[in-house]
């Protein structure tokens, strides 16, 4: 199939990695693929996976010039690229997408792929781009799907559900035999590392698990909390005083964005995610999981649809400290427990949530919207 992706994001984020992984593994799969997106992580990661790609369209902005600009320049591509899929993954890549699509390439299926942080908006413009402008949607969980359904009123057999997927290969237990990792932050091999993986945002409640270790100041293990992720609404100033305040700022290590993430993952005991919101695609856990470790998380988004309660580690409500802090204490006393929720982990990642499953899902879907589109073009004469 020939196939154009379109991600216009600059940041690292669930859906990015998501899109990028998918460009790549279909590419593998001898797809001709071409990703529209803008200067950032995301293209810097698929120009290392040499995926084809056209960075020159701008989205993220209310210019009414630039994006006269970009339909310009998006019709061009789509005259000579001639795609039988396009897929959006952000808003303002999926109306203008499926608007072009309709005149440009009116026998194109155009797929809006739903795996960001925001439900969909119920106003009128949102459900007419959805109902005129777009064949199927892609959605990253079963929520997503029903939110879809009820504010979107869009047909249930035009919505599949595709989770995000991890590279087994390269996120492993055994990523960092030597421990360089647990070497560089604590001498003692006994300490107990906890990773939170996720920007410096409010939605990541970074202040809950924070609060969270705070009731775990008595605990007699050892333990230390590792924060790895970029600043964005917060600081990581803001980050160590309030660990200060609350009197665990020596438990606490804080790092921004690594190229070793799979051997930090590795050498972890305990993984942590502390959001109120967003986790459409969540994929702290998927590298958690993937890694061996069993996860604390709360109760938003996909996450309980990824991790089973009891089963790969403990969901509690969000913004709830007392909670948080009982699931870790759970973990951070029975190494038998930690062991055995990592390898089940390990194995539902395995099974459920590989890069090769994804992608045959995510093809499987595509074809189904090209027959349905090719049906109905068929019942329309």
């Amino acid at each position: 199939m020939r196939i154009i992706q379109i991600l216009n994001s600059p940041n690292w984020s669930g859906a990015s990695n998501y899109c990028v992984s998918l460009c790549g593994k279909l590419k593998a799969r001898g797809h001709d693929v071409l990703l529209l997106t803008e200067p950032g992580k995301p293209r810097d990661f698929a120009q290392k996976m040499q995926i084809c790609l056209d960075d020159g369209i701008r989205l993220n902005h209310r210019n009414p010039y630039l994006y006269l600009q970009a339909i310009k320049k998006m019709c061009r591509i789509f005259n000579s690229f001639r795609p039988e899929v396009i897929s959006s993954h952000i808003n303002e890549g999926a109306w203008m997408a499926g608007m072009i699509a309709r005149r440009i390439c009116p026998r194109t299926a155009v797929v809006r792929t739903r795996t960001d942080i925001d439900p969909p908006k119920n106003h009128f413009i949102n459900r007419f781009v959805h109902h005129h402008w777009t064949d199927h949607l892609i959605v990253g969980s079963f929520l997503h799907k029903r939110l879809c359904r009820k504010l979107l009123d869009f047909p249930a057999d035009a919505i599949d559900v595709v989770y995000g997927a991890i590279d087994t290969e390269r996120f492993r237990v055994d990523a960092d035999p030597g421990k360089k990792f647990r070497k560089e932050i604590v001498g003692d091999a006994s300490t107990l590392l906890i990773g939170l993986l996720a920007r410096l945002d409010p939605i990541k409640g970074h202040e809950f698990a924070l609060k969270s270790l705070a009731l775990l100041k008595n605990n007699p293990s050892d333990w230390k909390l590792i924060v790895l992720g970029y600043e964005n609404q917060r600081s990581f100033a803001w980050l160590k005083n309030l660990a200060a305040e609350l009197g665990i700022a020596s438990r606490l290590a804080v790092f921004g964005f690594r190229e070793d993430l799979p051997e930090v993952l590795s050498s972890l005991d305990v993984g942590l995610i502390s959001s109120i919101g967003s986790e459409g695609n969540c994929r702290a856990a998927l590298e958690f999981m993937t890694s061996g470790k069993p996860v604390v998380a709360t109760t938003v988004g996909v996450i309980p649809e990824i991790i089973q309660d009891g089963e790969q580690g403990f969901l509690v409500p969000p913004k709830d400290p007392v909670a948080m802090a009982a699931a870790l204490s759970k973990l951070l006393d029975n190494p038998f427990l930690r062991k055995k929720m990592g390898d089940d982990a390990r194995i539902r990642m395995e099974r459920n949530f590989n890069l090769d499953l994804f992608t045959r899902r995510t093809e499987e879907v595509y074809e189904k919207a090209l027959r349905n589109k090719q049906a109905g073009e068929r019942s329309a004469t």
